[in-house]
């Protein structure tokens, strides 16, 4: 999510602004427990961009045997996530780094990475992101990207616009404020473009399990 927002107030942020976001932290976990690589007492599951901590609670809540890994780029939010766990805090490895940063390779029986990718420019960030994670996971292993999508949408130029203005009326009826020069940038890509992307790491086509407005989660695998 762009936002200047941090710590506290990110989640309440987010919830304002991305309908269902209070439950795309248990539909993740739920989503990546039924696979085989994460079947076993003590298996190891990586959340990339923990923010506060929402995946990690969760992973906690219904399956307090797995051995998590946080990753965050910044400090407050590692710190946030930090207090929301309070005392299965110490039960987390937590890394303040960008996915690129965690060492070894076919280690994690699943990844979790919301409103991760739609931050990293198309430029070979993306697949440099997405690479990261397929050395990471072991094969077979799942991934739940959770982002904001753009451009492809098809749609005349007309129609387009009356949806854009929707969004904007969305937020202001939200108590948000409208996009400043202080936020984070976003990079958006269209869904032929994300299949590519993820084709390129190695990782399975996408299935789409939740889409609100713009924002979309798909779940891959990465491959044998």
């Amino acid at each position: 999510m762009a936002a200047s927002v941090t710590g506290a107030g990110y989640d309440d942020a987010a919830q304002r602004r991305i309908p269902g976001y209070s439950s795309l932290a248990r539909l993740a976990i739920s989503l990546v427990a039924g696979f085989p690589s994460l079947a076993a007492a003590g298996a190891p599951l990586l959340v990339v961009g923990c923010g506060t901590g929402a995946e990690l609670s969760e992973a906690r809540r219904q399956r307090p045997d797995w051995m998590l890994t946080a990753v965050d780029p910044a400090a407050e939010m590692v710190a946030e996530a930090k207090a929301r766990l309070a005392q299965a805090a110490s039960a987390v490895s937590w890394i303040e780094g960008p996915a690129q940063s965690v060492p070894g390779e076919s280690c994690f029986g699943g990844a979790i990475a919301v409103l991760v990718l739609q931050e990293l420019a198309d430029d070979g960030s993306k697949l440099d992101f997405l690479a990261a994670l397929a050395r990471l996971l072991q094969p077979g292993a799942p991934l739940v990207l959770v982002d904001l999508m753009g451009g492809g949408s098809g749609l005349n130029s007309a129609i387009e616009q009356q949806f854009q203005e929707a969004l904007l009326r969305f937020q202001r009826s939200s108590e948000l404020p409208l996009p400043g020069v202080d936020e984070v940038p976003l990079h958006p890509i269209g869904e032929a473009r994300r299949s590519a992307l993820l084709a390129a790491a190695g990782f399975s086509d996408p299935i789409r399990f939740y889409q609100a407005l713009g924002v979309e989660g798909v779940l891959v695998q990465r491959r044998q």
